[in-house]
């Protein structure tokens, strides 16, 4: 009897087919394997931006003292980050829109790059501000364009893939610690003494002038500019994946600011696999879109004044709070980012099996209880508690905001360059006002500041959610979506 093949059996349906024989035919389609490339590329980016953004939370200390400034001085540079962060992510998603994107993402992230080793060299207090602010200006293309990347190319299939994208992100900021900790300065011994409140050998060093004034404490001579430009060079190696992207789209005559042959509504298969599946656009009256849009932005003002703030005060809070050496507080920013690596590894997994309510529902959670379980380790200056809370804290906001992407894309509104410069400027806006706010506090008053301005944080972010979801589910229903070309 002959084996029926299962393209002729009536009975084998490409459901019954195994997952290794599907991805199997997949591969055997040069389109497939090409845009599995420019995905490994759109990785190796995130990885590297991931890697830099990693760096400023460890040398936060040593930027302070290489420019002779306090904690409070020393909060305007993330100040001004987030005020380069908000017009960059503006005109970079503009900038998409309007030119060739691969070309805009290739000198958004070389420069980055570029901006990364020049840092640690600004020795004058304003220069290191300044370039702070260019820093993430020139940014703005690239990390607006590489999420609308993937949902060019994969559509409503793209929820791994975004995850995919931001775990890279994420890995590349746990390695950073460790890249810089060789490089950073040792703190000098004073007359008095305090060891580190944890398990760990203590280290003695003076802490009673930085407590109490808010100036850097004795150190000897900073190294990290070797550590920037460790990090600097294979980032600027990984941004000419655009570049190789835009030649060989150029080759095929396809260098388009954006393909435009899919509004003739006639397409082969091999151009559809290669252009990426129809998106879909929900259509939402006016007022009603407006609405949408100013609570997501909001979600997306506290979720960065809670993302991007952690880490960054975080080795200063348990150094000043806790009296533990400026390399245990490095360590504890790996612990943050590793959980935060871990949380998007298996949100790539979990996020094809549960919904993007409930998603967010156990990040809220997980998120608001870590919160508290950090305020009250810190308070009773229980070591334990605090890594346990902060590896929380990394896991809970890891998923979230990969996962609202996605989220926008089915349920609100088509992601473009446009918009996508619209959520980074939230996520910016919620970057400005924070280190001011906790860097003055925990100079003025307490480093528990730092605690107390993060949970309140979480608890406004959750109830920011709760209202989308109820927007959502009760209003938004009633509009339906349709099938529009990729333009």
């Amino acid at each position: 009897m002959d084996v029926l093949d299962s393209s002729q059996d009536p009975d084998v349906t490409p459901e019954k087919t195994s997952l290794l024989q599907r991805i199997m035919v997949k591969f055997e389609s040069t389109v497939f394997r090409r845009k599995l490339q420019y995905m490994l590329g759109l990785y190796l980016v995130s990885f590297s931006s991931g890697w830099i953004v990693g760096l400023k939370g460890p040398a936060f200390l040593d930027l302070q003292q290489i420019t002779g400034v306090g904690t409070s001085k020393g909060a305007a540079f993330f100040t001004a980050a987030a005020v380069g962060g908000v017009t960059g992510n503006l005109f970079g998603g503009a900038l998409y829109d309007r030119f060739n994107r691969h070309l805009v993402m290739f000198v958004s992230s070389f420069l980055y790059a570029v901006t990364c080793a020049i840092i640690p060299w600004c020795s004058v207090y304003w220069t290191m501000v300044m370039m702070f602010l260019l820093h993430e200006l020139v940014i703005g293309a690239a990390r607006s364009g590489m999420n609308v990347e993937i949902v060019e190319e994969w559509g409503d299939k793209g929820k791994p893939f975004m995850q995919a994208l931001h775990f890279s992100f994420s890995l590349g900021a746990t390695l950073s610690p460790f890249v810089l900790e060789p490089f950073l300065s040792e703190e000098l011994e004073g007359t008095t003494s305090i060891t580190a409140n944890y398990t760990f050998p203590p280290t003695i060093y003076n802490t009673s002038t930085m407590a109490m004034t808010g100036t850097p404490a004795p150190r000897t001579k900073s190294n990290i500019h070797y550590g920037f430009l460790i990090v600097a060079i294979p980032s600027g190696i990984f941004s000419f994946a655009f570049l190789i992207k835009y030649f060989h789209e150029r080759n095929k005559g396809t260098s388009n600011i954006r393909r435009k042959d899919t509004q003739k509504g006639v397409k082969d298969e091999e151009d559809e696999e290669e252009e990426g599946p129809m998106r879909k656009k929900r259509t939402l009256p006016r007022h009603l879109l407006i609405i949408t849009l100013a609570l997501f932005g909001l979600f997306y003002f506290f979720l960065d004044e809670v993302e991007d703030t952690s880490p960054s005060f975080l080795s200063v809070f348990v150094v000043k709070q806790m009296n533990w050496t400026k390399k245990y507080g490095g360590r504890l920013s790996s612990a943050f980012w590793g959980s935060y690596t871990a949380g998007r590894g298996v949100g790539i997994i979990l996020i094809s099996f549960v919904t993007h309510t409930q998603f967010f529902t156990i990040c809220c959670v997980v998120l608001c209880m870590s919160q508290l379980g950090l305020l009250l380790s810190a308070t009773y200056g229980f070591g334990t508690g605090i890594w346990i809370s902060i590896v929380g804290i990394g896991l809970a906001i890891s998923v979230v905001f990969p996962a609202s992407l996605t989220w926008t894309e089915k349920e609100l509104v088509q992601l473009s360059g446009k918009l996508m410069g619209v959520i980074y400027v939230a996520l910016s806006l919620g970057g400005l006002a924070n280190p001011q706010i906790i860097g003055v506090t925990m100079d003025l008053y307490s480093p528990m500041w730092y605690s107390y301005v993060l949970f309140a944080e979480s608890i406004l972010f959750s109830i920011t959610f709760l209202v989308l979801v109820v927007l959502v589910k009760i209003i938004l229903c009633q509009h339906t979506h349709e099938i529009v070309p990729r333009t």
